[in-house]
């Protein structure tokens, strides 16, 4: 694994999502399949995030964040009730950007309507949810 392909998926994770940001698109669900250990709603093996627009789905490969437009195979549950997703169900994805060390930041709602940031990460095989903002 390498920092080189880290920032590769990373970037194309980045690319979708902002394309999403672009379109305003509200977040209408989150969904996830948990991931093993004790992160709880933070650490899912795979977490999916349906908006007006279209839904992205996220996992890890090669250490980076991956996403993917096509719906996974495995049985996902619903998160929007897990913190933090209930804060931002309803909301625009406004931002999207690379942070420092890998992964992305991620902004919900505009700069001057409590914006809510989030960092989603590649940690291990899990793709792990921090809370900024």
């Amino acid at each position: 694994m390498s920092d080189r392909a880290e920032n590769e998926n990373d970037l194309r994770t980045r690319g979708v999502l902002e394309r999403i940001a672009k379109a305003s698109g509200k977040l209408l669900r989150v969904e996830r399949e948990p991931a093993p250990g004790p992160g709880g709603a933070l650490h899912s093996r795979h977490l999916r995030l349906s908006f007006d627009v279209g839904a992205v789905q996220l996992h890890t490969e090669a250490g980076g964040l991956m996403a993917s437009t096509v719906e996974g195979e495995g049985a996902l549950i619903n998160a929007d009730e897990d913190e933090p997703w209930w804060t931002v169900i309803g909301s625009p994805l406004t931002r999207v950007a690379a942070q420092e060390g890998g992964g992305l930041l991620v902004q919900f709602r505009a700069d001057d309507s409590s914006p809510k940031l989030f960092v989603l990460v590649a940690e291990g095989e899990a793709v792990a949810v921090r809370v900024v903002v």
